[in-house]
């Protein structure tokens, strides 16, 4: 693993800040909208720090964190504070094997399989959620800065398996495919699709696809490129009528 200077390593450590931050992001709608359940597990593909791994295993029964970076060590700590967490020094996608991955070596932000233009090569072990043997798997998280659809083409029995909900990380400034593959896929698989506003503390609905890709490109990004997506057959209610709730990090 390529060797970083000490400031970029800091850059993604878990502190109460970064956590809080978080906490009243995203993971406030998926609370809000009960998609954690501490009888079921959570997946966290792309765990860094360990910043959501550690509100996940809070709220669900056990959690699996997959970070093949740098980041790793801060993803370890998270499994020595919590007895209900694993973590994998791997890398995720839609294939088993050894893969050329990218060190962004300056935030440690942009790591993946798509170098951001300075990205450091690296050979990682990849692997397909299909394999892991995973079960009970109620959510699902994927940050992997643009190869996100191809964890998801990992995932075909698991997510037909289980129907989890998810939280995927979905950017119109760095990816692998056009915006609309990874919504019109989700589509298919008969899930809706959602993201926050932050700001006015809103869940709003993607009704459609071409609803959804013109979301992902709004202006300063009120949802911080996070798209919640819920099976149809785990949809209780309207979620754009939640009554959101602070939640407790």
């Amino acid at each position: 693993m390529i060797n970083l200077p000490k400031h970029v390593l800091d850059r993604r450590v878990w502190n109460a800040k970064s956590y809080g931050k978080v906490c009243a992001g995203t993971l406030t709608a998926v609370t809000n909208m009960g998609l954690l359940d501490k009888t079921k597990n959570v997946i966290d593909v792309g765990a860094a720090a360990g910043l959501l791994s550690t509100y996940f295993a809070k709220n669900s029964n056990h959690v699996y964190c997959y970070e093949p970076s740098p980041s790793y060590p801060q993803t370890q700590k998270i499994a020595k504070q919590f007895n209900n967490v694993t973590t994998y020094n791997l890398a995720v996608s839609d294939f088993k094997g050894i893969a050329e991955f990218f060190i962004d070596d300056r935030r440690l932000s942009q790591n993946g399989f798509l170098n951001p233009g300075w990205g450091k090569p690296v050979q990682v072990k990849t692997i397909k959620l299909d394999d892991q043997g995973h079960e009970n798997i109620g959510f699902i998280k994927i940050d992997t800065e643009g190869t996100e659809l191809d964890v998801l083409h990992g995932a075909e029995e698991l997510i037909k398996q289980d129907k989890p909900a998810f939280m995927i990380e979905i950017w119109d400034q760095h990816k692998k495919y056009p915006l609309n593959n990874i919504f019109e896929y989700m589509e298919e698989l008969g899930y809706k699709c959602y993201w926050y506003w932050f700001k006015n503390k809103q869940i709003i609905e993607c009704q459609t696809v071409s609803k959804a890709v013109a979301d992902a490109q709004l202006e300063d990004y009120p949802h911080d490129a996070d798209f919640i997506f819920v099976h149809n057959s785990k949809s209780v209610s309207d979620y754009t009528t939640c009554l959101i709730s602070p939640v407790t990090p």
